[in-house]
């Protein structure tokens, strides 16, 4: 069962439908005291009383943006407003004039601040008595004075009261539709997302399909192929160490084969990456490494004994971060020698791959996909890359990952404003 907030909360600018027209409240408070202020001026001939009720009005009127701006609903300062309202008014009708005319300006206002409507009754009763009293200090206390004021004062509490109800009627009618609205806006934007959901599932199935048709049919060709080669090949009588030489290429063809037919059924899947099949992400990176090291660039690996709490975006994020720097390093750089570290420091994991290849310009050369890959990726988790590389002398790429030790699997890190993406100063 839901329960209905206060006055004070539903009034506030975000839900109200009728907080935009306080603005014409403000000029007709302010229209109302200079017309009264007028009239004071203009038929008031003590000029004692004139200054004392201008200098009355004009200490409401000086508090009255002080303590009855939207943002103060639900604080003291609207009750604060109203019991200044009904002090002035009040101290106004002991004096001569027209000061007690703001009676009618003060009852809708006591009703508009007053957080419940048993908050405007009181307040309503409480500026009908001052004001009565004010008119029999005034005026005397005859029999004839005691009916008229009474009979004035229960009107003006009776008829006050009515209106003051009715608005509260008004008021409460207009936030429940209100609130309705945001009901079907909000369930509007949750069917929307369902079918852009239900589009990205369609999109992946659909990838899926392409991905079974093509790529997986290709590899499962290359792997039949190979084999068929390496069979022939165990037969022929080829001189030992040729025959060694392309053994070994088959072998790596086929290796590489299976691994991606199985990467492509993992996809097809949508269960991530197959080196992390279990989650050992340690495990994943040493086998890149030595598959690194089987082609042909002697790569070294230092990992730590246990990593934090991962999510399955990082670990796909920093396994596929490491496997294009690999590629990189196996494509273009011409290296000898690469290294490839991870370390766990407080809240960063960082990960380095180094070669002693040619290197490049960073501020020159960042125009290759490889890059722009492992920065997307990076970002995706808040994470940032250094590159640290000039021609001749290799170069080194630092991606960290900020990660909270003790946060349990499964908890999602915040989401990145912006790709980070920094570049080191050159070795």
């Amino acid at each position: 069962m839901s329960v209905k907030p206060d006055r004070a909360t539903r009034l506030m600018p975000e839900n109200s439908v009728w907080i935009h027209g306080m603005r014409w409240w403000h000029a007709g408070f302010y229209t109302a005291l200079a017309a009264v202020a007028l009239l004071i001026l203009g038929g008031e001939p003590d000029p004692a009383v004139r200054a004392t009720t201008i200098g009355a009005m004009a200490v409401l009127g000086a508090a009255y943006p002080f303590l009855t701006r939207q943002h103060h609903f639900g604080t003291w300062r609207p009750r604060g407003y109203v019991v200044l309202l009904i002090l002035v008014v009040g101290f106004l009708a002991f004096l001569p004039g027209s000061g007690s005319v703001l009676l009618f300006v003060a009852f809708p206002q006591i009703w508009m601040f007053s957080s419940t409507a048993r908050a405007g009754l009181i307040g309503t009763a409480a500026i009908c008595l001052v004001v009565a009293a004010g008119q029999l200090f005034r005026f005397g206390g005859s029999t004839e004075n005691l009916v008229g004021i009474g009979l004035q004062t229960m009107l003006s509490f009776l008829a006050s009261t009515m209106l003051g109800l009715w608005i509260y009627k008004i008021i409460d009618q207009s936030e429940d539709r209100a609130q309705l609205l945001a009901d079907l806006e909000a369930t509007r934007a949750e069917l929307q997302r369902a079918d852009q959901r239900q589009g990205a599932m369609a999109e992946r199935e659909r990838m899926s399909r392409e991905i079974h048709d093509t790529l997986a049919q290709g590899f499962t060709s290359v792997v039949m192929l190979s084999e068929a080669a390496l069979a022939q090949l165990r037969a022929a009588q080829w001189e030992s160490g040729a025959r060694l030489d392309l053994g070994a290429r088959l072998e790596a063809i086929n290796a590489t084969a299976r691994e991606n037919l199985q990467e492509a059924r993992s996809l097809i899947a949508s269960t991530g990456p197959s080196q992390l099949q279990g989650g050992d992400l340690l495990g994943a990176l040493a086998r890149l490494a030595s598959a690194a090291t089987a082609s042909g660039c002697e790569t070294s690996c230092t990992l730590p004994e246990v990593l934090p709490a991962l999510t399955s975006n990082q670990q796909i994020a920093i396994l596929r971060s490491a496997q294009e720097a690999l590629t990189n390093v196996r494509r273009h750089a011409s290296a000898s020698q690469s290294q490839l570290e991870l370390k766990h420091s407080g809240a960063e994991l960082l990960l380095t791959i180094a070669d002693d290849g040619n290197g490049f310009d960073p501020d020159q050369d960042t125009s290759g996909y490889g890059l722009k890959s492992i920065s997307a990726r990076l970002g995706e988790i808040a994470g940032t890359l250094r590159i640290a590389s000039a021609s001749g002398q290799g170069t080194t790429l630092q991606m960290l990952v900020p990660v909270v030790a003790d946060r349990p699997q499964g908890a999602h890190p915040s989401d990145p404003t912006h790709l980070r993406a920094e570049r080191a100063d050159t070795p």
